[in-house]
């Protein structure tokens, strides 16, 4: 054992040089962006992979099925290393460890068809319908020239037909732009959220009011998105709207996430509401182990001990009273 922890020490020791140049600011800040920038282009590589079974990924041929979970793992990487004691980066380690949560999710219902089967559900339809007619709405007050809009209850699907400034056009409003998928999603990572922060949390009346915002607010966003998409559609054309219509819903939520834990969230929180909220989630044990302060103070059995000096002259006391007794 003893040799393990020599082989140990010394290990650390000839570590220490590249732990130290490892740690510097400007070099955690460079290399966890270019670690990001490797996850956004796995990200576009995925979502422009079409019906490919093999994508260019650098100097290699690879699956576009292990782009998300390696861009995963890079990501969770990014996270630890930039807000390696780091106090500033380490406030928002929650935000980013939520925004990780979220993508599994996502491409989770993805991978495994759960998006289909929510697709499938009366509620999707329900807000398939609905959200035709909000967004509709939106885009006649904007002045846009709306022909018509038609409810398919066979195949679940708004149908808006317009005139824009290049030609007439007719785009479909089906489930996947009810905002189910959205929805659905939040409420995963939000009761991760409550699960985090259960014991900082005012388990009154503002959970029901937060829940609450939370859900109409995915919703609200899911709605601004389907505008934006038929405002491409509408001057510019599908050729145009298509491509952005497959990375808008995600960087959306991308952004809406972590504004709802910073801004709503914390307004549940007890005390001081933002700073208990920013604390991280995954916790540097060896800087934020307390210090025992008693373990410095001398106790009152260390103050009662003799000195060395107090013995020694007790001692000498002794004998010279054993000597005149003599």
């Amino acid at each position: 054992m003893k040799k393990v922890d020599i082989y140990y020490q010394n290990v650390k020791q000839s570590l220490n040089p590249i732990m130290h140049f490892a740690k510097k600011k400007i070099v955690r800040y460079t290399l966890s962006f270019l670690i990001l920038t490797i996850v956004v282009y796995f990200y576009v590589l995925f979502e422009s992979r079409g019906a490919s079974e093999q994508v260019r990924v650098f100097f290699f041929d690879m699956s576009p099925d292990f782009l998300v979970p390696i861009g995963l793992v890079l990501a969770l990487l990014a996270l630890l290393y930039v807000s390696w004691d780091d106090e500033f980066f380490k406030k928002y380690r929650g935000a980013g460890f939520f925004l990780i949560v979220l993508t599994a999710i996502f491409y989770t219902f993805i991978y495994t068809g759960i998006d289909q089967h929510l697709f499938d559900l009366s509620i999707a339809k329900w807000l398939t319908r609905l959200t035709g007619i909000i967004v509709t709405s939106i885009l006649k007050l904007f002045g846009m020239n709306i022909t018509g809009t038609t409810w398919d209850p066979d195949r679940g699907i708004t149908i808006v037909s317009f005139n824009g400034p290049s030609d007439a056009s007719v785009i479909g409003i089906d489930a996947a732009c009810s905002g189910i998928h959205s929805l659905t999603i939040f409420i995963v990572v939000f009761f991760v959220m409550i699960l985090e922060a259960r014991k900082r949390l005012a388990w009154n009346y503002k959970i029901a009011i937060i829940t609450l915002f939370g859900i109409l607010g995915t919703y609200f966003v899911n709605l601004i998105r389907v505008s934006i998409i038929l405002t491409i559609d509408y001057f510019k054309g599908w050729d145009v709207a298509g491509p952005i219509h497959n990375y808008l819903g995600y960087v959306f939520l991308m952004v809406w996430i972590p504004l709802f834990w910073f801004f709503v969230l914390s307004w549940g929180q007890k005390g001081k509401s933002k700073k208990d909220l920013m604390k991280p989630i995954i916790t540097d044990t060896d800087s934020e182990k307390p210090i025992d302060t008693d373990s410095e103070k001398p106790t009152d059995t260390d103050s009662e001990k003799p000195t060395d000096t107090e013995v020694k002259e007790d001692t000498t006391t002794k004998i010279v009273r054993d000597m005149e007794a003599n």
